[in-house]
């Protein structure tokens, strides 16, 4: 089976992503791209994240961002860089911090671009959070 040229260019943001030392954001112009961008996600063997805490569940791992955003998910995308994430743990009812395995993981966020402007106008800045970024 051939891959577009756009799904080439997702697997070669995918490689670069994978190892990095932040977060990667794919940014798609609507809900049918971003749907898209799961189907190919979960072809690559990537797993959904639905809270903060799930990112080190494993090693692959992308999460889907509405139009808000929970604070937990914003605190993992700026630590993330650092080599130290803090997250709160709700069934323990408290925090617990975690290092990142840079070498084999991957983080993407997934968003489209009228979500980006609703969450940059409610403070949370994914442009600058982020690493690497692709537009599909």
């Amino acid at each position: 089976m051939r891959t577009s040229n756009k799904d080439n260019g997702l697997v070669d943001f995918i490689h670069t992503v994978y190892g990095s030392h932040e977060v990667g954001l794919v940014i798609a112009k609507n809900d049918k791209t971003l749907a898209n961008l799961v189907r190919s996600m979960d072809g690559m063997g990537f797993k959904r994240s639905e809270a903060g805490g799930d990112f080190f569940k494993f090693p692959k791992t992308y999460r889907i961002v509405g139009d808000s955003l929970e604070k937990d998910v914003y605190d993992f995308i700026v630590q993330y860089p650092t080599g130290q994430v803090e997250i709160f743990d709700s069934e323990l009812m408290r925090s617990r911090m975690s290092s990142p395995d840079y070498k084999n993981s991957a983080v993407i966020l997934g968003v489209t671009k009228e979500n980006l402007k609703k969450l940059q106008v409610q403070g949370f800045d994914l442009l600058s959070s982020a690493g690497p970024a692709y537009q599909i």
